[in-house]
């Protein structure tokens, strides 16, 4: 697909899903820090009288033990704030075609470009990754070599994420992962070097099908012409 295509797609996802929830108060913490009750209007009485309709016309009288509060309207606007706004209504076809893909694409976009730190869908991630890659397996590999590239497709996840998001990031230095895995460099060149170029190739796979899949999901522009 066209990278240019592709490049805003990057752009247009992170902006449909990014997080916005922080941006207003919760009403229990507004309502903590401005109590809308106001007992100054109407003080507290031990016993107060309330007049009742008795059902035939007439009236009755009922002693309450507590007195008639009177509470502020909850909003300080006019009118209410709309559920949602312009920005995120008009990034709500982006979000529909990232909810039609399978999970772990989900997870990875969710991840990769909504900054989302989600265990599960970092367990999605993996185990997609892990699944496609064991047919690379030598027959006969020792079970520590096995456990210690299990433990590079992590670290290959978070740097083909930290690679589409930031131009200028450096990528990890092959003596540095020998030191992670406590083994020789040579031994890094020799045996863990081509399964972590295949784990990260994996991962930029997925992100270009989960970028190209989305944007097949879109639906087409409809402009209308005025025909006066």
């Amino acid at each position: 697909m066209d990278p240019q295509l592709i490049e805003y797609a990057r752009i247009e996802l992170t902006y449909a899903l990014m997080d916005n929830s922080g941006k207003t108060k919760g009403q229990l913490q507004a309502f903590c820090e401005h109590p809308p009750a106001d007992k100054d209007r109407n003080p507290r009485k031990p016993i107060h009288v309330v007049e009742l309709d008795n059902g035939r016309g007439g009236v009755r009288c009922v002693k309450a033990e507590n007195s008639a509060v009177y509470v502020l309207e909850t909003r300080s606007r006019r009118r209410p704030l709309p559920p949602i706004n312009d920005n995120e209504f008009s990034a709500a076809p982006w979000r529909r075609a990232v909810n039609m893909l399978p999970e772990h694409e989900q997870a990875w976009l969710r991840y990769c470009y909504g900054f989302d730190l989600t265990f599960r869908y970092q367990t999605m991630i993996c185990e997609a990754i892990w699944n496609g890659h064991q047919h690379a397996l030598p027959p006969g590999l020792l079970k520590k070599t096995k456990k210690r590239i299990i433990s590079l497709v992590w670290l290959a996840v978070q740097e083909v994420a930290a690679q589409q998001m930031n131009d200028t990031y450096k990528q990890y230095a092959g003596a540095l992962l020998a030191t992670h895995l406590g083994v020789s460099r040579s031994t890094w060149c020799e045996v863990y070097a081509p399964h972590w170029k295949m784990l990260k190739s994996a991962v930029e796979l997925l992100d270009l099908e989960s970028l190209s899949s989305v944007l097949v999901r879109m639906p087409e522009p409809n402009f209308e012409e005025d025909i006066g």
